[in-house]
C-alpha cells in the first residue's frame, strides 16, 4: 500500500513536527499492546474460530447477522471486498420494523445459521431482533432447533445476550472485554462472518501484522497531524473517497471508527464518504468549488485493461472516440487519475492510497493502518480513542421511553 500526500509541505503548512521519534516510539507501543491489534498474533485462537465456523456450516444454506456498529461493520466491510459474494449471508443492523418482519419471515429457520453480536450482551437492537426471532420459533413449535442453529458472541459475563445461550445450549464464543466494538474487526467478531462467507481470514491477519510489526509510523502522525491543526487549515471534514466498490463498506466502518473515536470535549472533526465514481456527479461540484474546509484522502487501484470489453463499432458509430478498443476498467482508472490531477491543479491538500488489488491482505494493512492513525489524531487531540461516553444519555432516555 502506498501513501503520497500532495501540495502539504509539513515543515511549514502544518509546523514541524516535534519529537517525531518519541511520537513515533509510543505509537509503537500501542501496537504492541493494542488487544484490538494484537489478536492477530494468537494463531491458536484464530484456528480454533475456523474450526468453530466451519462445523457451524454444517447443514445450513445461508446465515443471518444481527448486530449493530461495531457488531455488524466491520464483517460486511471484510466481506464487501469479495466480487463473488453471494447473498448466502445476510445483515440485520437495523430496527425498522417493516424491512426487519419482510425479510425475516422469508427466511427457512431450519437451514438458516444465526450469529448474534453483541459485546455487552445488553444491545436493545440486538436483543429486539433475537426476541422476535424466538418468538417466530416459538408459534411455529421449533424453537430447540432455532437454539442449535444459533451462535452467539458476546462477553463471557451475566447479560441477557449470555444467559440465553448459556441456558439454551447455543454455540458460545467470547467477545473479549478489552476490545471495543469499533475495533473487534480482527477478533471473532469479524472473522465468523469472513469465514463463512470464505475469505480467507489468515490472510487478513498478516496484512495486520505487516503493519505493526514495522517500526515507522510518520505517515500515520502526519495524517494526524493535519487534524491537529486543522483550525489554522480550516479543515473541518475528513473526507474519504475511495475508487472500489469493494470499499463501500469499508468506508461505513471508518466513519464509525473515527467518529465514536476522535468526537469528545467538543473537539473532533467530522469524517464523511463519498465513492468513485458515482459521487463524482453529486459531490465533486461541491468538493471543487465550495468551503475549502475539507482534506481528502483518496483509495485508489489499479484498473487500467481492466473488466469487460466494450463494443468499438457502436462507439465509433456514435462517434465516442475516447472509448474506442478500451474496457471499462479504463475509463475507471481515467476518472480517478483526473479527479485527482484535478485536486492536485487546483492546490488541493490531499493524500492519495494505492491498493493494487483489493484482496484479504490489503483489507487487513488497510483497517490496521485506520485504527492507527485513528488513535495517533485521538493523541493529538488529548482526547480517549476508546470511550464513547457522550451516547449513554440516549440509551437511558430510549429505556425510559419503553417503560
Amino acid at each position: 500500500m502506498e501513501i503520497n500526500f500532495t501540495n502539504i509541505n509539513f515543515d511549514n503548512d502544518i509546523k514541524k513536527i516535534n519529537n517525531i521519534e518519541d511520537l513515533n516510539l509510543k505509537i509503537k507501543s500501542i501496537c504492541n499492546n493494542l488487544p484490538a491489534l494484537n489478536i492477530v498474533k494468537d494463531n491458536d485462537l484464530l484456528n480454533s474460530t475456523i474450526d468453530q465456523a466451519e462445523l457451524f456450516k454444517k447443514n445450513k444454506k445461508k446465515y443471518v447477522v444481527f448486530g449493530t456498529g461495531g457488531s455488524n461493520l466491520g464483517a460486511r466491510a471484510l466481506i464487501n471486498i469479495s466480487i463473488n459474494k453471494t447473498d448466502d449471508i445476510q445483515f440485520f443492523d437495523n430496527i425498522d420494523p417493516f424491512f426487519f418482519q419482510s425479510q425475516i419471515l422469508k427466511l427457512d429457520i431450519k437451514s438458516t445459521g444465526f450469529i448474534v453480536i453483541s459485546k455487552s450482551g445488553t444491545t436493545p437492537e440486538t436483543l429486539s431482533q433475537i426476541g422476535c426471532l424466538i418468538n417466530i420459533a416459538n408459534e411455529k413449535n421449533i424453537i430447540d432447533l432455532l437454539y442449535k442453529n444459533m451462535m452467539i458472541i458476546t462477553e463471557f459475563k451475566d447479560s441477557p445476550l449470555f444467559n440465553i445461550a448459556k441456558n439454551n445450549n447455543c454455540l458460545l464464543l467470547e467477545h473479549k472485554n478489552d476490545i471495543g466494538g469499533r475495533y473487534s474487526v480482527f477478533s471473532n467478531v469479524g472473522m465468523v462472518p469472513a469465514i463463512l462467507s470464505g475469505l480467507d481470514v489468515k490472510k487478513i491477519h498478516q496484512g495486520v501484522l505487516k503493519v505493526i510489526n514495522q517500526n515507522n509510523f510518520i505517515d500515520s502522525l502526519k495524517f494526524a497531524q493535519i487534524f491537529k491543526f486543522c483550525k489554522s487549515n480550516k479543515f473541518l471534514l475528513n473526507v474519504l473517497m475511495t475508487y472500489s466498490d469493494g470499499l463501500n463498506y469499508f468506508g461505513k466502518w471508518y466513519l464509525q471508527l473515527w467518529a465514536e473515536s476522535i468526537g469528545k470535549k467538543n473537539r473532533g472533526v467530522t469524517a464523511l464518504h463519498a465513492t468513485g465514481t458515482t459521487d463524482q456527479h453529486s459531490q465533486l461540484q461541491l468538493y471543487l468549488d465550495g468551503p475549502k474546509d475539507k482534506f481528502f484522502t483518496f483509495i485508489k487501484s489499479n484498473y487500467a485493461t481492466k473488466g469487460l470489453k466494450i463494443d468499438s463499432k457502436i462507439m465509433e458509430m456514435e462517434s465516442v472516440d475516447y472509448l474506442i478498443s478500451k474496457k471499462m476498467g479504463d475509463l475507471m482508472q481515467a476518472e480517478q487519475d483526473a479527479t485527482i490531477d484535478t485536486f492536485k491543479l487546483n492546490g488541493f491538500k490531499f493524500r492519495e492510497i494505492l491498493i493494487e488489488t483489493i484482496n484479504e491482505e490489503s483489507i487487513g494493512i488497510l483497517m490496521a493502518n485506520s485504527i492507527i492513525e485513528t488513535i495517533a489524531a485521538c493523541i493529538y487531540f488529548d482526547v480517549d480513542p476508546f470511550d464513547q461516553p457522550a451516547v449513554e444519555q440516549g440509551k437511558l432516555l430510549t429505556k425510559k421511553y419503553l417503560i
